[in-house]
Protein backbone atom coordinates (compact mmCIF):
# COMPACT_ATOMS: atom_id res chain seq x y z
CA UNK A 1 0.00 0.00 0.00
CA UNK A 2 1.60 2.92 -1.40
CA UNK A 3 1.34 6.27 -0.40
CA UNK A 4 -0.84 7.41 -3.71
CA UNK A 5 -3.21 4.29 -2.91
CA UNK A 6 -3.05 5.35 1.44
CA UNK A 7 -3.98 8.94 0.13
CA UNK A 8 -6.88 7.67 -1.93
CA UNK A 9 -8.41 5.17 0.71
CA UNK A 10 -8.33 7.45 3.04
CA UNK A 11 -10.54 9.99 1.20
CA UNK A 12 -12.96 7.16 0.19
CA UNK A 13 -12.91 5.68 3.63
CA UNK A 14 -13.88 9.43 4.63
CA UNK A 15 -16.85 9.81 1.76
CA UNK A 16 -18.52 6.79 2.75
CA UNK A 17 -18.21 6.57 6.55
CA UNK A 18 -17.80 9.41 7.57
CA UNK A 19 -20.98 9.56 10.30
CA UNK A 20 -21.26 6.08 10.96
CA UNK A 21 -21.94 4.20 14.45
CA UNK A 22 -19.24 2.14 15.90
CA UNK A 23 -20.45 -1.01 16.73
CA UNK A 24 -17.85 -3.16 17.79
CA UNK A 25 -13.76 -3.99 17.42
CA UNK A 26 -12.05 -6.69 16.95
CA UNK A 27 -8.64 -7.34 17.84
CA UNK A 28 -7.36 -9.86 15.07
CA UNK A 29 -3.83 -10.48 16.09
CA UNK A 30 -1.16 -8.14 18.38
CA UNK A 31 -0.81 -5.52 15.32
CA UNK A 32 -4.72 -6.05 13.28
CA UNK A 33 -7.77 -4.16 14.51
CA UNK A 34 -11.33 -4.82 13.07
CA UNK A 35 -13.82 -1.51 13.31
CA UNK A 36 -17.47 -2.95 12.64
CA UNK A 37 -19.87 0.64 11.57
CA UNK A 38 -23.23 1.00 10.66
CA UNK A 39 -23.50 3.63 7.73
CA UNK A 40 -27.33 3.83 8.20
CA UNK A 41 -27.59 1.50 5.67
CA UNK A 42 -25.32 -1.49 5.87
CA UNK A 43 -23.11 -2.69 7.90
CA UNK A 44 -19.00 -2.52 7.11
CA UNK A 45 -15.65 -3.43 8.64
CA UNK A 46 -12.51 -1.40 8.34
CA UNK A 47 -9.25 -3.51 8.85
CA UNK A 48 -6.51 -1.83 10.41
CA UNK A 49 -3.35 -3.88 9.89
CA UNK A 50 0.05 -2.27 11.76
CA UNK A 51 2.08 -5.43 12.08
CA UNK A 52 4.25 -5.29 9.18
CA UNK A 53 3.68 -2.61 6.02
CA UNK A 54 0.52 -0.63 7.44
CA UNK A 55 -2.61 -0.75 5.28
CA UNK A 56 -5.96 -0.20 5.91
CA UNK A 57 -9.41 -0.99 4.02
CA UNK A 58 -12.78 -2.41 4.02
CA UNK A 59 -13.42 -6.12 4.45
CA UNK A 60 -15.63 -8.59 3.93
CA UNK A 61 -14.16 -11.35 5.76
CA UNK A 62 -15.37 -12.95 8.75
CA UNK A 63 -13.01 -12.01 11.70
CA UNK A 64 -14.48 -13.87 15.08
CA UNK A 65 -13.63 -12.04 18.28
CA UNK A 66 -11.23 -13.53 20.87
CA UNK A 67 -12.92 -14.79 24.28
CA UNK A 68 -10.61 -12.01 25.92
CA UNK A 69 -9.58 -8.79 24.06
CA UNK A 70 -6.79 -7.26 25.09
CA UNK A 71 -6.03 -4.37 27.11
CA UNK A 72 -6.37 -1.61 23.78
CA UNK A 73 -9.04 -3.36 22.36
CA UNK A 74 -10.94 -3.06 25.42
CA UNK A 75 -9.86 0.83 25.83
CA UNK A 76 -11.54 1.74 21.97
CA UNK A 77 -14.89 -0.27 22.97
CA UNK A 78 -15.18 1.86 25.83
CA UNK A 79 -14.08 5.26 24.56
CA UNK A 80 -15.39 5.21 20.93
CA UNK A 81 -18.78 5.24 19.69
CA UNK A 82 -19.32 7.60 16.36
CA UNK A 83 -16.95 7.85 13.06
CA UNK A 84 -17.27 11.75 12.64
CA UNK A 85 -14.73 12.49 9.84
CA UNK A 86 -10.82 10.35 8.20
CA UNK A 87 -8.12 12.81 7.30
CA UNK A 88 -4.83 12.18 6.08
CA UNK A 89 -1.61 13.70 6.55
CA UNK A 90 -0.70 14.89 2.79
CA UNK A 91 3.10 14.45 3.06
CA UNK A 92 3.23 10.87 5.25
CA UNK A 93 1.07 7.46 5.85
CA UNK A 94 -0.24 8.73 8.61
CA UNK A 95 -3.93 9.10 8.72
CA UNK A 96 -6.33 10.77 11.75
CA UNK A 97 -9.99 9.25 12.26
CA UNK A 98 -11.97 11.79 14.43
CA UNK A 99 -14.29 9.85 16.59
CA UNK A 100 -16.49 10.88 19.11
CA UNK A 101 -17.23 9.44 22.88
CA UNK A 102 -20.20 8.02 25.11
CA UNK A 103 -20.25 11.96 25.99
CA UNK A 104 -19.74 13.05 22.71
CA UNK A 105 -16.36 14.36 24.23
CA UNK A 106 -13.60 14.18 21.20
CA UNK A 107 -10.79 11.28 20.09
CA UNK A 108 -8.56 10.88 17.36
CA UNK A 109 -7.67 7.78 16.65
CA UNK A 110 -4.40 7.94 14.55
CA UNK A 111 -3.23 5.32 12.17
CA UNK A 112 0.51 5.27 11.51
CA UNK A 113 1.68 3.28 8.57
CA UNK A 114 5.56 4.03 7.94
CA UNK A 115 8.49 1.87 9.03
CA UNK A 116 9.16 -1.34 10.11
CA UNK A 117 5.70 -1.31 12.45
CA UNK A 118 2.96 0.82 12.50
CA UNK A 119 0.73 1.80 15.38
CA UNK A 120 -2.39 2.91 16.43
CA UNK A 121 -2.94 5.72 18.70
CA UNK A 122 -5.78 6.96 20.76
CA UNK A 123 -5.27 10.88 21.32
CA UNK A 124 -7.82 13.15 23.48
CA UNK A 125 -8.69 16.48 23.33
CA UNK A 126 -6.03 17.73 24.52
CA UNK A 127 -3.55 16.42 22.34
CA UNK A 128 -2.45 13.89 24.82
CA UNK A 129 -1.91 9.76 24.41
CA UNK A 130 -4.80 8.12 25.99
CA UNK A 131 -3.05 4.17 25.00
CA UNK A 132 -1.89 2.92 21.54
CA UNK A 133 -1.26 -0.61 20.27
CA UNK A 134 2.67 -0.68 20.59
CA UNK A 135 4.28 1.51 23.11
CA UNK A 136 7.81 3.17 22.10
CA UNK A 137 10.52 4.48 24.16
CA UNK A 138 12.85 7.08 22.47
CA UNK A 139 13.77 9.77 20.81
CA UNK A 140 9.63 10.05 20.03
CA UNK A 141 8.26 8.95 22.98
CA UNK A 142 4.55 6.98 22.63
CA UNK A 143 3.75 6.50 25.94
CA UNK A 144 -0.17 6.71 27.88
CA UNK A 145 0.25 10.89 29.32
CA UNK A 146 2.87 12.13 26.34
CA UNK A 147 1.79 14.75 24.16
CA UNK A 148 1.01 13.60 20.49
CA UNK A 149 3.82 14.36 17.89
CA UNK A 150 3.48 13.87 14.27
CA UNK A 151 7.09 12.10 13.15
CA UNK A 152 9.36 14.24 11.81
CA UNK A 153 8.40 14.85 7.71
CA UNK A 154 11.13 15.33 4.89
CA UNK A 155 10.71 18.49 3.85
CA UNK A 156 8.46 17.78 0.10
CA UNK A 157 5.87 19.26 -2.14
CA UNK A 158 2.54 18.09 -2.13
CA UNK A 159 1.26 16.47 -5.11
CA UNK A 160 -2.54 17.86 -4.37
CA UNK A 161 -1.26 21.23 -3.49
CA UNK A 162 -0.22 24.25 -4.93
CA UNK A 163 0.46 23.43 -8.56
CA UNK A 164 2.70 25.86 -9.90
CA UNK A 165 5.92 25.04 -7.94
CA UNK A 166 4.84 21.24 -8.56
CA UNK A 167 4.87 21.99 -12.28
CA UNK A 168 7.91 23.57 -12.11
CA UNK A 169 10.02 20.37 -10.64
CA UNK A 170 8.62 17.62 -12.53
CA UNK A 171 9.73 19.71 -15.59
CA UNK A 172 13.07 19.99 -14.50
CA UNK A 173 13.50 16.66 -13.86
CA UNK A 174 11.55 15.51 -17.03
CA UNK A 175 14.43 17.31 -18.77
CA UNK A 176 16.97 15.84 -16.91
CA UNK A 177 15.27 11.89 -17.05
CA UNK A 178 14.59 11.81 -13.60
CA UNK A 179 10.61 12.04 -13.27
CA UNK A 180 11.19 8.93 -10.71
CA UNK A 181 13.32 10.72 -8.28
CA UNK A 182 11.14 13.58 -7.45
CA UNK A 183 10.63 14.52 -3.89
CA UNK A 184 7.15 15.07 -4.34
CA UNK A 185 4.33 12.99 -2.33
CA UNK A 186 2.07 11.38 -3.04
CA UNK A 187 4.06 9.38 -5.46
CA UNK A 188 4.80 5.70 -6.49
CA UNK A 189 6.65 3.88 -9.80
CA UNK A 190 3.17 3.32 -11.23
CA UNK A 191 2.05 7.17 -10.50
CA UNK A 192 5.67 8.04 -12.28
CA UNK A 193 4.63 5.55 -15.29
CA UNK A 194 0.97 6.88 -15.84
CA UNK A 195 2.43 10.62 -15.70
CA UNK A 196 4.54 9.69 -18.70
CA UNK A 197 1.96 8.15 -20.39
CA UNK A 198 0.10 11.36 -20.07
CA UNK A 199 3.08 13.30 -21.48
CA UNK A 200 3.49 11.08 -23.98
CA UNK A 201 -0.23 11.81 -25.54
CA UNK A 202 0.74 15.06 -25.18
CA UNK A 203 -0.77 16.47 -21.98
CA UNK A 204 1.05 19.49 -20.08
CA UNK A 205 1.97 18.13 -16.30
CA UNK A 206 -0.39 21.35 -15.63
CA UNK A 207 -3.42 19.32 -16.46
CA UNK A 208 -2.00 16.28 -15.13
CA UNK A 209 -2.34 18.00 -12.17
CA UNK A 210 -5.46 19.23 -11.92
CA UNK A 211 -6.96 15.86 -13.44
CA UNK A 212 -5.24 13.88 -10.24
CA UNK A 213 -6.61 16.84 -7.45
CA UNK A 214 -10.11 16.33 -9.24
CA UNK A 215 -10.23 12.85 -9.10
CA UNK A 216 -8.97 12.88 -5.29
CA UNK A 217 -11.41 15.78 -4.27
CA UNK A 218 -14.37 13.93 -5.59
CA UNK A 219 -13.15 10.47 -4.56
CA UNK A 220 -14.32 9.44 -7.94
CA UNK A 221 -11.60 6.18 -8.02
CA UNK A 222 -11.00 4.02 -11.35
CA UNK A 223 -8.30 1.21 -9.22
CA UNK A 224 -6.10 -0.68 -11.50
CA UNK A 225 -3.51 -2.95 -12.25
CA UNK A 226 -1.08 -1.38 -14.68
CA UNK A 227 2.10 -3.41 -16.64
CA UNK A 228 5.12 -1.60 -17.91
CA UNK A 229 8.88 -3.09 -18.87
CA UNK A 230 8.51 -5.77 -16.78
CA UNK A 231 7.10 -4.19 -13.85
CA UNK A 232 3.30 -4.32 -12.10
CA UNK A 233 2.27 -1.84 -9.29
CA UNK A 234 -1.39 -0.54 -8.40
CA UNK A 235 -2.99 3.04 -9.01
CA UNK A 236 -6.22 4.41 -7.67
CA UNK A 237 -6.34 5.93 -11.28
CA UNK A 238 -6.27 6.15 -14.76
CA UNK A 239 -4.79 9.54 -17.22
CA UNK A 240 -5.69 8.94 -20.23
CA UNK A 241 -6.29 4.98 -22.57
CA UNK A 242 -3.14 3.25 -22.76
CA UNK A 243 -2.82 -0.54 -23.40
CA UNK A 244 -0.54 -1.03 -19.81
CA UNK A 245 -3.82 -1.67 -17.53
CA UNK A 246 -4.02 -5.05 -16.65
CA UNK A 247 -6.75 -5.48 -14.23
CA UNK A 248 -9.76 -3.11 -12.90
CA UNK A 249 -10.84 -3.50 -9.49
CA UNK A 250 -14.49 -2.80 -8.16
CA UNK A 251 -13.08 -0.39 -5.78
CA UNK A 252 -9.96 0.55 -3.65
CA UNK A 253 -10.39 -2.11 -1.28
CA UNK A 254 -10.33 -5.19 -3.61
CA UNK A 255 -7.37 -3.67 -5.26
CA UNK A 256 -5.71 -3.26 -1.49
CA UNK A 257 -7.18 -7.16 -1.30
CA UNK A 258 -5.23 -8.12 -4.62
CA UNK A 259 -2.01 -6.46 -3.93
CA UNK A 260 -2.01 -7.74 -0.08
CA UNK A 261 -2.61 -11.60 -1.60
CA UNK A 262 0.34 -10.65 -4.59
CA UNK A 263 2.64 -10.22 -1.17
CA UNK A 264 1.48 -12.95 0.80
CA UNK A 265 2.10 -15.40 -2.28
CA UNK A 266 5.60 -13.52 -3.29
CA UNK A 267 6.09 -14.27 0.65
CA UNK A 268 5.17 -17.76 0.54
CA UNK A 269 7.77 -18.30 -2.29
CA UNK A 270 10.68 -16.34 -0.30
CA UNK A 271 9.75 -18.66 3.02
CA UNK A 272 9.00 -21.77 0.75
CA UNK A 273 12.74 -21.26 -0.94
CA UNK A 274 14.20 -20.80 2.64
CA UNK A 275 12.84 -23.75 4.12
CA UNK A 276 14.33 -25.95 1.42
CA UNK A 277 17.56 -24.46 1.72
CA UNK A 278 17.42 -25.24 5.31
CA UNK A 279 16.70 -29.20 4.34
CA UNK A 280 19.13 -29.53 1.74
CA UNK A 281 21.75 -28.30 3.70
CA UNK A 282 20.96 -30.57 6.56
CA UNK A 283 20.31 -33.24 4.34
CA UNK A 284 24.69 -32.48 3.26
CA UNK A 285 25.32 -32.68 6.66
CA UNK A 286 23.92 -35.78 7.32
CA UNK A 287 25.32 -37.37 4.49
CA UNK A 288 28.82 -36.18 5.67
CA UNK A 289 27.95 -37.94 8.97
CA UNK A 290 27.27 -41.50 6.84
CA UNK A 291 30.25 -41.45 5.32
CA UNK A 292 32.28 -40.34 8.28
CA UNK A 293 30.49 -43.48 10.19
CA UNK A 294 31.26 -45.84 7.34
CA UNK A 295 35.02 -44.67 7.44
CA UNK A 296 35.32 -45.12 11.07
CA UNK A 297 33.77 -48.24 11.18
CA UNK A 298 36.17 -49.75 8.41
CA UNK A 299 39.30 -48.60 10.64
CA UNK A 300 37.71 -50.23 13.24
CA UNK A 301 38.75 -54.15 13.74
CA UNK A 302 35.90 -56.83 13.86
CA UNK A 303 35.69 -56.80 17.84
CA UNK A 304 34.67 -60.71 17.65
CA UNK A 305 38.21 -61.76 16.81
CA UNK A 306 39.83 -59.76 19.61
CA UNK A 307 37.56 -62.14 21.70
CA UNK A 308 38.70 -64.65 19.83
CA UNK A 309 42.44 -64.36 20.24
CA UNK A 310 42.07 -63.79 23.98
CA UNK A 311 39.78 -67.36 24.25
CA UNK A 312 43.15 -69.06 22.30
CA UNK A 313 45.72 -67.44 24.98
CA UNK A 314 43.45 -68.38 27.89
CA UNK A 315 43.32 -72.25 26.44
CA UNK A 316 47.45 -71.92 25.86
CA UNK A 317 49.02 -70.26 28.61
CA UNK A 318 51.59 -73.34 29.17
CA UNK A 319 52.97 -72.39 25.58
CA UNK A 320 54.26 -68.55 26.26
CA UNK A 321 55.84 -67.01 28.59
CA UNK A 322 56.60 -63.39 29.99
CA UNK A 323 59.40 -62.43 27.57
CA UNK A 324 57.87 -64.26 24.14
CA UNK A 325 57.14 -61.18 21.66
CA UNK A 326 54.47 -63.77 20.10
CA UNK A 327 53.05 -67.71 19.97
CA UNK A 328 51.87 -70.32 17.51
CA UNK A 329 48.35 -72.25 18.56
CA UNK A 330 45.78 -73.59 17.03
CA UNK A 331 42.57 -71.89 16.05
CA UNK A 332 39.86 -74.09 16.89
CA UNK A 333 37.31 -71.89 15.95
CA UNK A 334 38.11 -72.32 12.52
CA UNK A 335 36.70 -75.94 11.03
CA UNK A 336 39.12 -77.77 10.32
CA UNK A 337 41.47 -76.03 12.61
CA UNK A 338 44.71 -74.16 11.43
CA UNK A 339 47.79 -72.75 13.03
CA UNK A 340 47.43 -68.75 14.12
CA UNK A 341 50.46 -66.51 14.96
CA UNK A 342 49.46 -64.08 17.90
CA UNK A 343 51.63 -61.19 18.67
CA UNK A 344 52.47 -60.60 22.74
CA UNK A 345 53.61 -58.16 24.83
CA UNK A 346 56.66 -59.49 26.16
CA UNK A 347 56.72 -56.78 29.42
CA UNK A 348 53.26 -58.92 30.52
CA UNK A 349 52.56 -62.00 32.08
CA UNK A 350 50.50 -64.34 29.37
CA UNK A 351 47.55 -63.86 31.47
CA UNK A 352 47.65 -60.07 30.94
CA UNK A 353 48.78 -60.67 27.36
CA UNK A 354 45.13 -62.31 26.98
CA UNK A 355 43.28 -59.67 28.86
CA UNK A 356 44.75 -57.20 26.88
CA UNK A 357 42.89 -58.89 23.92
CA UNK A 358 39.39 -59.05 25.83
CA UNK A 359 40.08 -55.21 26.54
CA UNK A 360 41.00 -54.49 23.06
CA UNK A 361 37.72 -56.55 22.31
CA UNK A 362 35.37 -54.22 24.46
CA UNK A 363 36.74 -50.94 23.42
CA UNK A 364 35.70 -52.37 20.13
CA UNK A 365 32.30 -53.86 20.45
CA UNK A 366 31.41 -50.21 22.19
CA UNK A 367 32.90 -48.84 19.04
CA UNK A 368 30.78 -50.88 17.02
CA UNK A 369 27.44 -50.03 18.68
CA UNK A 370 27.87 -46.64 18.54
CA UNK A 371 28.79 -46.78 15.48
CA UNK A 372 25.64 -49.13 14.90
CA UNK A 373 23.96 -46.51 16.72
CA UNK A 374 24.96 -43.51 15.12
CA UNK A 375 23.96 -45.26 11.77
CA UNK A 376 20.30 -46.14 12.93
CA UNK A 377 19.54 -42.60 14.34
CA UNK A 378 20.98 -41.08 11.19
CA UNK A 379 18.90 -43.19 9.05
CA UNK A 380 15.87 -42.23 11.28
CA UNK A 381 16.83 -38.57 11.21
CA UNK A 382 16.94 -38.82 6.62
CA UNK A 383 13.85 -40.36 6.81
CA UNK A 384 12.12 -37.48 9.03
CA UNK A 385 13.87 -35.22 6.88
CA UNK A 386 12.55 -36.69 3.82
CA UNK A 387 8.92 -36.70 5.21
CA UNK A 388 9.59 -32.63 5.73
CA UNK A 389 10.63 -32.56 2.00
CA UNK A 390 7.97 -33.88 1.22
CA UNK A 391 5.37 -31.68 3.08
CA UNK A 392 6.84 -29.13 1.83
CA UNK A 393 6.57 -30.22 -1.73
CA UNK A 394 2.83 -31.10 -0.99
CA UNK A 395 2.29 -27.22 0.52
CA UNK A 396 -0.33 -25.88 -0.80
CA UNK A 397 -0.70 -22.58 1.65
CA UNK A 398 1.02 -20.23 3.91
CA UNK A 399 -0.29 -22.80 6.52
CA UNK A 400 0.77 -25.82 5.80
CA UNK A 401 4.41 -23.68 5.27
CA UNK A 402 4.26 -22.61 8.54
CA UNK A 403 3.67 -25.95 9.89
CA UNK A 404 7.21 -27.31 7.95
CA UNK A 405 8.49 -24.48 9.74
CA UNK A 406 7.42 -24.98 13.11
CA UNK A 407 8.91 -28.80 12.62
CA UNK A 408 12.43 -27.04 11.50
CA UNK A 409 12.44 -24.64 14.68
CA UNK A 410 11.51 -27.81 16.82
CA UNK A 411 14.07 -29.82 15.44
CA UNK A 412 16.95 -27.01 16.06
CA UNK A 413 18.13 -26.34 12.33
CA UNK A 414 15.70 -23.08 12.34
CA UNK A 415 16.01 -20.30 14.62
CA UNK A 416 12.32 -19.27 15.66
CA UNK A 417 11.58 -16.23 14.37
CA UNK A 418 8.51 -14.86 12.98
CA UNK A 419 9.72 -15.50 9.47
CA UNK A 420 7.70 -14.06 6.32
CA UNK A 421 4.60 -15.38 7.10
CA UNK A 422 4.28 -14.44 10.25
CA UNK A 423 3.20 -16.32 13.62
CA UNK A 424 0.33 -18.09 13.07
CA UNK A 425 -2.93 -19.32 15.85
CA UNK A 426 -2.48 -23.14 16.53
CA UNK A 427 -4.56 -25.02 14.37
CA UNK A 428 -5.68 -28.79 15.23
CA UNK A 429 -4.43 -31.49 13.63
CA UNK A 430 -7.80 -32.64 12.40
CA UNK A 431 -9.07 -29.85 10.94
CA UNK A 432 -5.39 -30.34 8.30
CA UNK A 433 -6.56 -33.34 7.34
CA UNK A 434 -7.03 -34.52 3.66
CA UNK A 435 -10.66 -36.48 3.58
CA UNK A 436 -12.04 -38.35 0.33
CA UNK A 437 -14.43 -40.96 -0.34
CA UNK A 438 -13.63 -44.43 -1.76
CA UNK A 439 -16.35 -45.85 -4.36
CA UNK A 440 -17.99 -47.88 -1.70
CA UNK A 441 -18.68 -45.22 0.29
CA UNK A 442 -15.29 -45.77 2.76
CA UNK A 443 -13.88 -42.58 4.49
CA UNK A 444 -10.34 -41.92 3.74
CA UNK A 445 -8.19 -39.54 6.28
CA UNK A 446 -4.74 -38.54 5.72
CA UNK A 447 -2.29 -36.40 6.79
CA UNK A 448 -0.17 -33.77 5.24
CA UNK A 449 2.91 -33.17 7.29
CA UNK A 450 4.59 -35.07 10.30
CA UNK A 451 2.27 -34.06 12.44
CA UNK A 452 -0.91 -34.73 10.64
CA UNK A 453 0.73 -37.73 9.47
CA UNK A 454 1.38 -38.83 13.29
CA UNK A 455 -2.31 -37.73 14.14
CA UNK A 456 -4.03 -40.26 11.76
CA UNK A 457 -1.69 -43.23 13.13
CA UNK A 458 -2.48 -42.56 17.05
CA UNK A 459 -5.89 -41.25 16.95
CA UNK A 460 -7.52 -41.93 13.74
CA UNK A 461 -6.78 -45.39 13.22
CA UNK A 462 -9.05 -47.79 14.78
CA UNK A 463 -9.35 -51.48 15.48
CA UNK A 464 -10.50 -53.18 11.98
CA UNK A 465 -9.27 -49.50 10.10
CA UNK A 466 -6.95 -49.78 7.12
CA UNK A 467 -3.67 -47.95 7.25
CA UNK A 468 -1.49 -47.63 4.13
CA UNK A 469 1.72 -46.06 3.91
CA UNK A 470 4.66 -45.77 0.69
CA UNK A 471 6.68 -48.39 1.68
CA UNK A 472 10.52 -47.86 1.45
CA UNK A 473 10.04 -43.88 1.60
CA UNK A 474 8.79 -41.07 2.84
CA UNK A 475 4.98 -40.50 2.18
CA UNK A 476 1.40 -39.95 3.84
CA UNK A 477 -0.34 -41.64 6.44
CA UNK A 478 -3.11 -42.82 5.06
CA UNK A 479 -6.58 -44.21 6.81
CA UNK A 480 -9.40 -46.27 5.33
CA UNK A 481 -11.84 -46.07 7.98
CA UNK A 482 -13.92 -49.55 7.99
CA UNK A 483 -14.01 -50.53 11.75
CA UNK A 484 -14.82 -54.19 11.96
CA UNK A 485 -16.15 -54.26 8.44
CA UNK A 486 -12.70 -54.69 6.49
CA UNK A 487 -13.86 -58.11 5.09
CA UNK A 488 -16.47 -55.53 2.84
CA UNK A 489 -13.97 -53.34 1.58
CA UNK A 490 -13.56 -54.09 -2.05
CA UNK A 491 -10.45 -54.09 -4.50
CA UNK A 492 -11.35 -51.13 -6.48
CA UNK A 493 -11.50 -49.37 -2.73
CA UNK A 494 -8.51 -50.80 -1.66
CA UNK A 495 -6.65 -49.57 -5.30
CA UNK A 496 -8.33 -46.42 -4.54
CA UNK A 497 -6.60 -45.49 -1.20
CA UNK A 498 -3.26 -47.16 -1.84
CA UNK A 499 -3.34 -44.91 -4.78
CA UNK A 500 -3.76 -41.52 -2.90
CA UNK A 501 -1.36 -43.11 -0.72
CA UNK A 502 1.49 -43.53 -3.43
CA UNK A 503 0.40 -39.80 -5.04
CA UNK A 504 1.41 -38.09 -1.27
CA UNK A 505 4.70 -40.03 -1.45
CA UNK A 506 8.03 -39.28 -2.35
CA UNK A 507 7.64 -41.80 -5.21
CA UNK A 508 4.81 -39.62 -6.53
CA UNK A 509 6.54 -39.21 -10.05
CA UNK A 510 8.00 -42.90 -10.49
CA UNK A 511 6.62 -45.22 -12.41
CA UNK A 512 5.18 -48.02 -9.98
CA UNK A 513 4.69 -47.28 -6.22
CA UNK A 514 4.78 -50.36 -3.45
CA UNK A 515 2.15 -50.00 -0.88
CA UNK A 516 2.35 -51.70 2.51
CA UNK A 517 -1.27 -51.35 4.25
CA UNK A 518 -1.74 -53.24 7.58
CA UNK A 519 -4.59 -55.34 9.27
CA UNK A 520 -4.74 -57.53 6.50
CA UNK A 521 -0.50 -57.40 5.98
CA UNK A 522 -0.94 -57.37 2.04
CA UNK A 523 0.97 -55.33 -0.05
CA UNK A 524 -0.33 -53.50 -3.37
CA UNK A 525 2.11 -52.48 -6.33
CA UNK A 526 -0.04 -49.62 -8.00
CA UNK A 527 1.18 -46.86 -10.60
CA UNK A 528 2.28 -43.75 -9.76
CA UNK A 529 3.49 -40.71 -12.76
CA UNK A 530 2.05 -37.31 -13.46
CA UNK A 531 -0.05 -38.75 -16.27
CA UNK A 532 -1.48 -41.81 -14.24
CA UNK A 533 -4.71 -42.52 -12.72
CA UNK A 534 -3.37 -41.40 -9.07
CA UNK A 535 -2.72 -37.98 -10.26
CA UNK A 536 -6.40 -37.70 -11.43
CA UNK A 537 -7.50 -39.13 -8.55
CA UNK A 538 -5.62 -36.80 -6.22
CA UNK A 539 -6.44 -33.97 -8.52
CA UNK A 540 -9.75 -34.75 -7.89
CA UNK A 541 -9.46 -35.10 -3.76
CA UNK A 542 -7.89 -31.66 -3.51
CA UNK A 543 -10.76 -29.82 -5.57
Amino acid sequence: MDSVIFQAMTVEVNRKFSGSRLDKIVQVSAGTLVFKLWTGREKVQLLFKADGRGVFHQTGEAYPAPARPPRFCQLLRARLRRLINVQAEPLDRVVHLHFTGPDKEPYDLVFEAFGARGNLILVDAAGRIVDLLFREEGKRKLMPGERYRLPEQKERLSLLGDGREVVHVLQAAEEQGRLGGVEIAPMSPALVHEISMARQSGQSFSAILTRIRDIFQAGRFTPVRVKWNGQSGFLPLTLGEHNDVAEEFADLSALVEAGLAEQKEESAKDLAARLAKVIKKQRKRLDKRLEHISAESERQAEPERFRIIGDLLLANLHRFKRGDDMVEVEDYYQSPTVAVTIKLDSKVTPQDNAERYFKLYRKAKRAADHHARRLQETHEELEWLDQVELSLEEAASGDDLYQVQLELEAAGMLKKTKGQLGRRPAVRPDDQLYKAVTPGGWQLYWGRNSRTNDYVSRHMTGPGDLWFHAKGMAGTHLVLKCSENAGDVTADDTLFAASIAAGYSKGKDAGKVRIKFLRQSVESLVGGGKDSEICKRIGQCRK
